[in-house]
């Protein structure tokens, strides 16, 4: 079975284009992994002006290009079986989807502040109030739908990509924000130790982010 040629262009770190790199990984799909070096990205003004929405990452399917991360992920995921298969799942994978979304703009709040001071007092009240609530909410899910096991009752959806990828990141960042976390950390393993997917964590560039 032949498949379209993709390509994918962001910042040489995981962000958001992690998924879909899961994705690829996981359906065991080739695909061209450009990296714009995140320290001196000398390439990306004058790539910005021709990118969809002057912004990375964004993805090339057979030469059409897709810009917003969650937008063409879905779009590979449903083509490799990865999006939930009833509507209701892929209602519930969006939704997941769309609330780590909520919870990195509330990160960006504290984590893009230049004032040290600042930084580490929205930082502080985050952690206690709002990145509990979120993980309340994420295990929830997690818990009542997912069964425990992944966040739809099919089995393994881009959601769980999604939210593994950011587990990573948090526990890389600030280990302590799991260390009671079992659910979430139990479904991260889970996630990074599948077919496909361990193996690209294995031979994927290092980065901070």
């Amino acid at each position: 079975m032949s498949h379209p040629t993709y390509k994918l262009t962001y910042f040489d770190v995981r962000g958001v284009a992690e998924a879909v790199r899961f994705v690829f990984a996981y359906a065991k799909i080739p695909f061209e992994d450009v990296r714009i070096p995140w320290s001196s990205p000398t390439d990306w003004p004058a790539l910005k002006p021709k990118t969809p929405f002057r912004q990375l990452p964004y993805l090339e399917i057979d030469g059409e290009v897709y810009g917003q991360s969650a937008a063409f992920t879905r779009l590979v995921a449903k083509k490799y079986n990865l999006a939930g298969t009833t509507d209701e799942e892929q209602a519930h994978v969006d939704a997941i989807a769309d609330y780590i979304k909520d919870i990195w703009n509330s990160i960006y709040k504290f984590w893009m502040e230049p004032d040290a001071e600042k930084k580490e007092k929205l930082r502080d009240e985050y952690f206690k109030t709002g990145l509990v609530e979120h993980l309340d909410v994420l295990e929830s899910h997690l818990n009542g739908y997912g069964k425990g096991k992944f966040f739809v009752p099919s089995g393994v959806t881009w959601a769980d990509f999604v939210v593994a990828t950011f587990a990573f990141t948090l526990q890389k960042h600030f280990p302590a924000t799991l260390e009671q976390r079992e659910a979430l950390k139990a479904h991260m393993e889970r996630v990074n130790n599948l077919p496909g997917i361990k193996e690209w964590i294995a031979k994927r560039p290092q980065t901070q982010n």
